[in-house]
């Protein structure tokens, strides 16, 4: 099990602005990935109303059990690494208990006692990153429900240098802040704009 805290900036784009970015900071480098991200909660909701977040992360020969909470207006991540057979079984369940690590987690910092979750919602990513003064620029396309959407990420050792590469990027293209739920948030209201 890990843990990090995790300082990251987003903002929703276009399909015309993710082309641009695209353009121009990834054209010696084209090598896109996919991931798939199961989200998980309680039928009561219990992580999202202590503003956490848990899923299951697929990837290339890797996966993993994330849970994301609150720390200092970013994320601390606590990681638990499973073998792809583990999470593959794990996402076939519509409820699955959560790790002891996590679980016990919850109950110290939130005073949840939570042991078994639900599937919520699923998303699809096909991602692109580069390294890029200090910081990893991420440019995400992401399928959920009938939605598809377009995302800039900045990962930053420093709120400070996150945002200052983050606001230089916006600013180049002239391409507005704009208000960006996390991905959990946004394949859940996707499902309920459809029901």
């Amino acid at each position: 099990m890990t843990q990090e805290i995790e300082i990251e900036f987003k903002n929703l784009l276009t399909k015309e602005e993710y082309d641009l970015i695209l353009n121009d900071y990834f054209t010696d480098l084209l090598d896109f990935y996919t991931q798939k991200n199961v989200y998980y909660d309680t039928a009561s909701y219990e992580l999202k109303g202590a503003k956490c977040a848990l899923r299951i992360r697929l990837k290339d020969n890797m996966a993993e059990f994330t849970l994301k909470s609150p720390h200092e207006g970013h994320h601390k991540e606590l990681n638990i690494p499973l073998s792809q057979k583990e999470a593959e079984d794990l996402i076939s369940s519509q409820s699955i208990s959560i790790p002891i690590q996590i679980s016990a987690f919850l109950k110290a910092d939130y005073q949840l006692d939570i042991d078994h979750v639900l599937k919520i919602a699923e998303l699809t990513t096909k991602r692109i990153e580069k390294d890029y003064k200090e910081c990893l620029i991420v440019l995400d396309k992401s399928w959920y429900s009938n939605t598809v959407d377009y995302e800039l990420e900045v990962e930053a050792p420093s709120i400070a240098l996150g945002k200052e590469v983050f606001s230089s990027i916006l600013n180049q293209y002239d391409i507005p802040e704009r208000e960006t739920l996390n991905k959990i948030a946004r394949a859940r209201n996707a499902i309920k704009d459809v029901e």
